[in-house]
């Protein structure tokens, strides 16, 4: 079952008051992590590439669903990608009719260093915890991870066991 928040005190927090925490702390984080890795791209770009690099290749429309924008959206991102030398088009070879967005050796050299660099910081943040919290970091990330993979417009899967930690740990 997936247990409610609480505070420091042991109350439950409302979930319109840890909204309000977590969105403010995503937005910190972020910024912290983009400035120890300046970027010339839009984290709307860098999410893109990512998507590109880790699922490509993968048609326009496929990007837009994955990042849960319209089609023209989906599509100015890849232009601009493009343009950037980050990720080329080609032919879909099942489909001649359609083009498949794949990631050049610059656009996979970029997110792999901007991973390293952003990692790196989180990782030596993340070391000075302990197990029991890292645990409990690892459980937050997983259910935050769902919250960016449900369907656009469908309500959120309330199933007790969604959001249970792994059984077994390395």
């Amino acid at each position: 079952m997936v247990s409610e928040a609480t505070s420091a005190g042991g109350e439950v927090i409302a979930p319109n008051v840890l909204a309000g925490r977590l969105r403010l702390l995503m937005v910190r984080l972020s910024r912290q992590l983009r400035r120890r890795d300046p970027s010339e791209l839009t984290i709307a770009q860098l999410s893109a590439l990512a998507t590109v690099v880790l699922s490509g290749p993968l048609g326009v429309g496929q990007l837009a669903e994955i990042e849960g924008l319209p089609s023209p959206a989906a599509t100015r991102l890849a232009d601009k990608l493009e343009v950037a030398g980050l990720i080329a088009r080609r032919m879909n070879p099942a489909d001649r009719r359609g083009v498949q967005l794949v990631a050049t050796p610059a656009g996979t050299k970029l997110l792999e260093r901007r991973a390293q660099v952003g990692n790196a910081w989180l990782a030596e943040h993340l070391s000075a915890l302990s197990q029991a919290d890292r645990l409990a970091l690892e459980r937050a990330v997983a259910v935050l991870e769902s919250f960016v993979t449900e369907r656009l417009g469908e309500p959120p899967d309330s199933s007790e066991d969604r959001h249970q930690p792994k059984e077994t740990r390395a």
